[in-house]
């Protein structure tokens, strides 16, 4: 598998032009939170080549190494969106069939995209059940490191699935990000490979985590630069 080049931008969430809108209101608490993101470097090819030369491989072993070095054996949430029918079914297909994890499934959007999301005990040893459903077909994928219960999240997704059947646009990486205050860690995947990493501010030591994304970039063959200070 050849390399891919990858550009990371980094500095206060309220820096990032591309994720930080100050209209909503949500998002105001996060304001101030470290936030990273890892983007695929553009290249001169229509959109749907784009897509075709992704790895599916290269996104799982990135996300599974990295995040399981974050997380550290710690208990995490995981879910996606996803196309009606398509990943995230599958993904609660595999859920149906077992009893040692928590999840639940919703329905997001006045296109109601499938919302499924798991709690897993251990992410690295757990991760294995979402091998097969992520990255999602055309949505977003999103963990969470937190202390904070199941129901915690459980009840904030359904009043965010209620508020998106209202809404005129699709906000659901606005939605992932706001319920950041409860997490240690925010990670997500956009519908076009993109990565963005938010930090709560009791994590002190960015520099580990951004040697922890260099290294999950090695062994997934991507070629991650950064840009130090540039977005501070």
């Amino acid at each position: 598998m050849s390399m891919k080049e990858y550009v990371v931008q980094s500095g206060p969430l309220r820096t990032l032009d591309a994720i930080y809108d100050p209209r909503f209101a949500n998002l105001k608490p996060m304001a101030d939170y470290h936030t990273i993101l890892i983007t695929a470097k553009a290249v001169t090819r229509r959109l749907h080549m784009q897509s075709l030369s992704r790895s599916s491989d290269r996104e799982i072993t990135f996300v599974k190494k990295l995040f399981g070095d974050l997380a550290q054996g710690a208990r995490t949430l995981v879910g996606l969106k996803d196309i009606t029918s398509s990943k995230a079914a599958a993904f609660a297909k595999k859920l149906w069939d077992q009893d040692a994890l928590k999840w639940h499934k919703l329905a997001y959007g006045t296109a109601e995209d499938d919302l499924v999301f798991a709690e897993l005990k251990n992410f690295e040893s757990d991760f294995d059940i979402l091998t097969d459903s992520v990255p999602a077909s055309e949505g977003t994928t999103f963990a969470y490191l937190t202390a904070a219960s199941f129901d915690v999240f459980r009840i904030y997704w359904e009043r965010a699935c209620q508020a998106s059947l209202k809404a005129k646009n699709d906000f659901f990486r606005r939605d992932v990000m706001a319920i950041g205050s409860e997490a240690k860690i925010t990670l997500w995947q956009d519908p076009d490979g993109s990565f963005g990493i938010m930090l709560h501010p009791k994590v002190t030591d960015v520099e580990a985590v951004e040697a922890k994304i260099s290294e999950a970039g090695q062994l997934a063959g991507m070629d991650i630069t950064f840009a130090p200070g540039l977005f501070s």
